[in-house]
């Protein structure tokens, strides 16, 4: 690798770090908030966030990766004031959009919680988390001029910070707000997203003008107009915004059709609710975890790839894009099998719910398949074909909804049924990315590598199965999952760093531990 290659690879080991953090945060707020509210108040809870979701994606996420990519490619060529006026113009795009998106948001509450949840106690909770599209956008902006100039610090520490505020607020106002009944729990739990993101947009907006001094930095030369910028930032931005809604999508999916297809099968508006608050507030997360690094991986490379484009380096891209899909497959690999393998004691170890295991297994397949999906999804973004992850989504999408409506009406599947929909939704769109891939720039899998890291990913699940098998007898199954778990990790880093499928270099790309491998290697 080169020393591009490297910053690459290390802005993405940062986010990714910062991802790990913001997880961890989410584990020790979401277990204790489970066991407050409970399946039924984590339904709640959970019929706010999908909409949530998508309505922050089409506001603000492809906007977010649409200013990166014209900030690099500006910035790249030596072009700082116009890669400044980029971000000051898609900076007004995005708070009117995100002002938009929490207006029509907090309107629509109580149709929302009728029509899609069905459940009208949804309302509070839907309005309450509203005003932080406008936040969320506003910080997804800053975040992109960031990432844009490739320094990943400051996105990765305004969303450590989000966090903590998000954790405090929901901590604070589902405690005070319990008395009066679930449904304003649940409400004062999404609220804490609102606050989260101010304080984002209050660190990283001081971040930003410590960087440049001011709104623009001042260099001559000849400004763009406004509006040519305002319409390539916007048209590249919409196909982005819906690609990159695959996760918001299949949530939204879930939210219309399985409640009502559960309550078709003979179920109470109540134990749909459980059942629903089983597989978002249970499985779903869960279903996120391993995909930290390669979500943090797709917004290193879009910058990355479109820089190399610009200056016309194919080789680079070829070299970036092999590593990345590399990473991807040893990281997502590995995860979706010991989430196969331990599907039923990892949920009851955070959650104290055995029933979740049961909707989580035949999501264990979408984890490797979602995070595949991220990255293809970047890597094309970066080249410039921004149409064609939306395309394959698209298509993606009504085939998890033909398979949801069916599964999930049929007793013999019920939520299970869910499960497999989700799995096959997420295989389907990074397949179809792969392919697009492979049509661009020719075929950028390193087969050597992915047989090791198969190879790797098969003993690693065998032993951790065995390990879990003997030790749930002898010190019973909590201690047996842990044991399993570190095992299972410890047996793949020794497998994939022996067969080289992962090298010096990569680890020496991390940050603070790559100081380690750094000195090792000199001395």
């Amino acid at each position: 690798m080169n020393g591009k290659d490297s910053r690459f690879l290390k802005g993405a080991f940062t986010l990714a770090l910062a991802g790990v953090i913001v997880k961890v945060i989410g584990a020790l707020y979401r277990i204790p908030l489970y066991k407050i509210l409970g399946s039924e108040g984590m339904g709640l809870y959970q019929y706010a966030y999908p909409v949530y979701a998508i309505m922050l994606t089409v506001s603000s996420a492809g906007l977010n990766v649409a200013i990166s990519k014209s900030v690099a490619e500006r910035w790249v060529l030596g072009k700082r004031k116009a890669a400044s006026r980029v971000f000051r113009i898609s900076l007004v795009l995005m708070a009117a959009l995100g002002f938009a998106g929490f207006v029509a948001m907090f309107s629509m509450s109580g149709w929302i919680a009728a029509n899609m949840a069905k459940d009208l106690r949804a309302t509070i909770s839907i309005a309450a988390i509203s005003p932080a599209l406008f936040m969320a956008a506003v910080l997804s902006a800053l975040r992109g001029w960031f990432q844009g100039i490739e320094e990943m610090t400051v996105p990765a520490v305004s969303q450590v910070l989000e966090q903590v505020g998000r954790l405090l607020t929901m901590y604070t106002l589902g405690a005070m707000l319990l008395p009066k009944g679930i449904e304003y729990a649940a409400a004062g739990a999404t609220f804490g997203a609102v606050v989260g993101a101010l304080i984002g947009v209050v660190y990283a907006a001081a971040a930003y003008f410590r960087r440049t001094g001011g709104w623009a930095l001042d260099e001559d030369g000849p400004d763009e107009p406004w509006g040519r910028i305002a319409r390539e930032v916007i048209l590249t931005a919409i196909p982005i915004s819906l690609a990159s809604a695959v996760f918001g999508i299949a949530e939204i999916i879930d939210l219309g059709l399985v409640p009502g297809r559960l309550q078709s099968t003979g179920l109470t508006p109540e134990e749909a609710t459980t059942l629903f608050g089983r597989l978002t507030g249970g499985a779903f997360p869960l279903l996120n975890i391993p995909t930290i690094f390669t979500g943090a991986l797709q917004m290193a490379l879009v910058p990355s790839i479109s820089g190399a484009a610009v200056l016309r380096d194919r080789e680079s891209i070829v070299r970036r894009v092999r590593k990345a899909l590399g990473i991807t497959v040893a990281l997502a690999l590995p995860a979706a099998m010991g989430m196969y393998v331990l599907a039923d004691p990892i949920p009851a170890l955070l959650f104290e719910d055995w029933e979740v295991g049961r909707v989580l297994r035949p999501l264990a397949p979408g984890v490797f398949f979602l995070a595949l999906q991220q990255v293809t999804a970047g890597i094309l973004h970066g080249l410039g074909r921004m149409r064609i992850p939306l395309v394959n989504l698209a298509w993606a999408a009504l085939i998890k909804a033909i398979l949801t409506y069916g599964l999930v009406g049929n007793p013999s599947f019920g939520v299970v049924g869910a499960s497999i929909a989700t799995s096959v939704h997420f295989g389907v769109a990074a397949l179809l990315n792969l392919l697009a891939i492979r049509r661009e720039i020719g075929d950028v899998l390193d087969g050597p590598v992915m047989l090791k890291i198969s190879l790797s990913t098969g003993v690693m699940s065998v032993i951790a199965g065995f390990t879990y098998g003997k030790m749930q007898a002898l010190t019973g199954w909590k201690q047996a999952t842990i044991a399993a778990i570190a095992v299972g990790a410890i047996v793949y880093g020794i497998l994939v760093l022996a067969t080289g499928a992962i090298t010096m270099e990569d680890l020496q790309s991390m940050p603070g531990i790559g100081r380690l491998f750094r000195n090792r290697k000199k001395e």
